[in-house]
């Protein structure tokens, strides 16, 4: 009996403790009850804008385009207790300087004010801002002559039934350079393959044109990519394509060749390098300024033997880097360091993570070779194909998903655009576009 009672009397005080630690939560609710925000995000033209909070401002993740009159408010998310004077769906001026968000308490009556900062680029465009892209040193340098580096997207094989060509749409280059941030994107037209150009030449040329035209019209620049490990079995074939593009694109200088995608475990010097001058002389008759890339051997990687060995029969040539973070690490970087020390400019056109999962230590190495030493690079590849370098998951891709239709007021509006929501990103996806949008632009 007396281990019963002594049992009940523990129970007892345990649940007067318990209540009266409640009560005394309660109580800190009511004397200290905050008034803030815990996040909040903005939408403009389907692209999501986070923000962070310091103190009472609230600050974009990133700049918004120049000229973007309005934001919406696309999230909000408040302490216990609290309301706000915007709510999901609110406009919020640019124009209006004094952009705020009121919280408040309705428990305390605490009332906190957040200011908004929505700023924007001061340039309209990556090519307005950086111009004609040169070559000088081991560097890629702007109209000013100062190095830079950018970051962005190449598309899959255009190839006729390879999938990737459903992307080839001047949509998905809005969306890479509102939602990305990207700088320079990537046509890859699939030539000796089936479904490329050699079976159907004026089909790949058209999805090229899409792509080019769009980089145009965005500002962006643009690698129209011979996309083949066998351009030198096809020379007549390249000078026509390239001439056929200098005469459209040459006098923009968005605008760069890329003549061999990706040699195979072939001569530099006997090969790829006297294929590589027959192109250029019949693109510089045409267009005597903008870059020419050039691949190297063994899949765009042996930049070392170009070093030794470059191009001189004109200016403004690059060279490619290729690499995937499962098969090339320090060992190629080293390689890659010691031609840039010999004064060779490079250019990755093509690099992708392990795929899978945002959990890549090689990759941020490689990131961080290509910002030191300032390196430009592409990451692969806008497609829904099922394998690990894919940017969104199988079945992405509709058309109709990129717009939609909202009633407001019994009236029909259609809204600018809207992109695929963050769920449709692979884990490729999500970590290349981590690294897009936080580059230097």
């Amino acid at each position: 009996m007396i281990k019963i009672k002594s049992l009940s009397i523990f129970i007892f005080l345990f649940v007067f403790f318990l209540n009266a630690c409640k009560e005394k939560e309660i109580q800190t609710i009511l004397v200290n009850g905050e008034a803030s925000i815990s996040s909040l995000n903005f939408d403009y033209n389907g692209s999501i804008f986070n923000t962070q909070i310091s103190s009472n401002t609230i600050i974009l993740d990133r700049l918004l385009p120049l000229g973007t009159e309005h934001v919406v408010l696309q999230s909000i998310s408040l302490a216990e207790n609290c309301i706000s004077n915007l709510k999901v769906g609110d406009k919020i001026y640019l124009s209006n300087n004094g952009s705020s968000i009121i919280v408040t308490n309705v428990i305390s009556k605490q009332t906190v004010t957040y200011q908004i900062q929505l700023s924007t680029r001061n340039y309209s465009s990556i090519v307005e801002k950086y111009g004609l892209l040169q070559t000088s040193g081991n560097k890629i340098v702007d109209k000013n002559k100062n190095p830079i580096s950018l970051a962005g997207n190449s598309f899959y094989w255009s190839n006729n039934g390879w999938g990737g060509e459903n992307y080839y749409k001047a949509q998905v280059v809005d969306w890479l350079a509102l939602d990305w941030g990207a700088s320079i994107v990537r046509a890859s037209m699939g030539v000796d393959e089936v479904g490329g150009y050699l079976q159907d030449k004026n089909g790949n040329i058209k999805k090229v044109k899409v792509i080019v035209d769009a980089a145009l019209d965005k500002g962006l620049y643009v690698i129209i990519d011979w996309h083949t490990e066998n351009a030198h079995k096809y020379t007549d074939e390249a000078i026509d394509f390239f001439t056929q593009m200098a005469m459209l694109y040459g006098k923009n200088d968005h605008i760069i060749y890329e003549i061999f995608n990706e040699p195979l475990e072939i001569s530099w010097s006997n090969t790829i390098k006297p294929y590589a001058e027959k192109v250029i002389t019949a693109i510089r008759k045409i267009d005597p300024d903008n870059m020419i890339v050039v691949g190297t051997p063994t899949w765009s990687q042996r930049v070392d033997l170009a070093a030794a060995d470059p191009i001189t029969i004109s200016t403004n040539i690059a060279y490619t880097l290729h690499f995937y973070t499962v098969f090339h690490k320090k060992e190629l970087r080293d390689l890659a360091t010691a031609a840039l020390n010999k004064g060779l400019p490079i250019f990755v056109t093509e690099w992708g993570p392990i795929g899978y999962t945002q959990n890549d230590p090689e990759a941020e190495l490689w990131m961080e070779w290509c910002k030191a030493n300032m390196i430009s690079h592409c990451a692969w590849a806008v497609n829904d194909k099922l394998e690990e370098w894919s940017i969104v998951k199988p079945g992405t891709y509709n058309l109709n998903n990129l717009f939609y239709n909202e009633l407001k007021a019994g009236t029909l509006s259609v809204k600018q655009r809207t992109f695929w929501p963050d769920s449709s990103l692979t884990e490729t996806g999500k970590l290349e576009r981590k690294y897009i949008r936080s580059w230097v632009k």
